[in-house]
């Protein structure tokens, strides 16, 4: 029996390291020989050694790379094209039998060469463009948009509940619902207690946080998407002493939030960490995780936060209801941008210094990764075996 090739293309590295490398397993534990259309040269917020770190796991796992020159964003016509003609140049040297395209610029010249070459394609959601309560003007724009490549869509993967209800009324044959890309709740519930003590007093003591503060954390790339400027404007607002505040991530609006650090006299009390590997420790030094992206899918650092018991501020625009289910597991702002909003919730959340434990973190089974897996390996096994 001929061995299947599958090509998983998305806009940047990034999104293979983060949200593909299980994907890449089971596909291979299917028996597929995987090919990986990605942008190496620009990989999004990860930095240049886990860049060359992904290299080296794909070519340990036998996966086939190839640099793509995907644009952020939407990209712009001439760029765009270069990258459909260079996807278009895979297709015809592999003849791939199936593709899974994530990434909105992504999934858009994904699906254009698909439908040109005749290659079985699923595509994969990561939060539409438009969502319920979002901006009239991203249903005007992208909804048609999502609705006309749907017609060249074969099968659309949702990672959140709102998202799998809107696909319904798109051109698609099949829809499939994931409880996001996973976490690991199992893994994390082993550590025992003293290791996560011990973890929060080193982590607290090497940033510099007293017993006695009550320490933020997001995680998450410096974006205004992300909109870390937010919370910073809100710390300002509540001018309390005991509140510290650390974002670990990387991006284009680092220049940005240091000087709103700066005009705001915060340098005692935010710190921008860059990019971090190991996060165990950041999310047990914590006491509260503020994750309150204007546009979320799910939102990965808000579950992974969550599955290691800290109590969480989310927007309740995005699929991080999902999630946040209840005030035993965190609470959720109307309106991400209001500082006002936002800075009220803070202070109540700190005035309960809750953790998530018990039924909370019971709630967050069907989102560790081994539920996800198991879910995608069927997709995979109806969509391209």
């Amino acid at each position: 029996m001929k061995r299947k090739r599958i090509l998983l293309v998305a806009n940047t590295a990034s999104m293979i390291y983060e949200f593909n490398l299980r994907n890449i397993a089971i596909l291979q534990s299917l028996g597929a020989e995987v090919h990986v259309a990605t942008n190496f040269v620009n990989p999004g917020p990860i930095d240049n050694k886990i860049d060359l770190k992904l290299k080296k796991i794909l070519e340990k796992k036998g996966v086939m790379y190839h640099q793509v020159d995907f644009m952020k964003g939407i990209g712009n016509h001439k760029l765009n094209v270069k990258a459909m003609k260079q996807l278009c140049q895979l297709c015809d040297k592999f003849n791939f039998d199936g593709i899974h395209a994530q990434s909105p610029l992504g999934g858009i010249i994904a699906r254009r060469v698909a439908h040109r070459k005749k290659v079985h394609i699923l595509y994969t959601a990561h939060g539409f463009q438009f969502f319920k309560g979002g901006p009239f003007l991203d249903w005007l724009i992208f909804f048609p948009v999502e609705w006309f490549y749907g017609l060249w869509t074969d099968a659309l993967v949702t990672i959140n509940t709102d998202d799998y209800a809107v696909a319904k009324h798109l051109p698609i044959k099949r829809v499939y619902y994931i409880p996001g890309v996973g976490t690991d709740i199992e893994n994390v519930e082993r550590i025992a207690k003293e290791q996560r003590q011990k973890l929060r007093q080193e982590v607290r003591r090497n940033l510099g946080i007293n017993d006695d503060e009550y320490l933020l954390l997001s995680v998450g790339e410096l974006s205004e998407r992300k909109n870390h400027a937010t919370v910073i404007k809100a710390i300002s607002k509540l001018n309390d002493p005991k509140i510290k505040y650390v974002i670990a991530g990387i991006g284009d609006e680092e220049t940005n939030l240091k000087s709103l650090i700066k005009e705001n006299r915060l340098e005692n009390k935010v710190q921008l960490l860059g990019y971090q590997t190991d996060l165990d420790g950041l999310y047990f030094a914590a006491d509260l995780n503020v994750f309150i992206s204007k546009r979320e899918g799910l939102g990965l650092g808000g579950l992974d936060g969550v599955a290691h018991g800290l109590y969480i501020i989310g927007n309740g625009n995005t699929g991080m209801k999902d999630y946040i289910q209840s005030d035993d597991i965190g609470l959720l702002v109307k309106d991400p941008t209001d500082v006002d909003e936002v800075s009220r919730t803070i202070a109540f959340a700190k005035q309960g210094k809750k953790k998530v434990t018990g039924k909370g973190l019971e709630a967050m089974r069907e989102f560790d990764y081994r539920n996800v897996n198991r879910i995608m390996k069927s997709i995979y096994q109806k969509e391209f075996m």
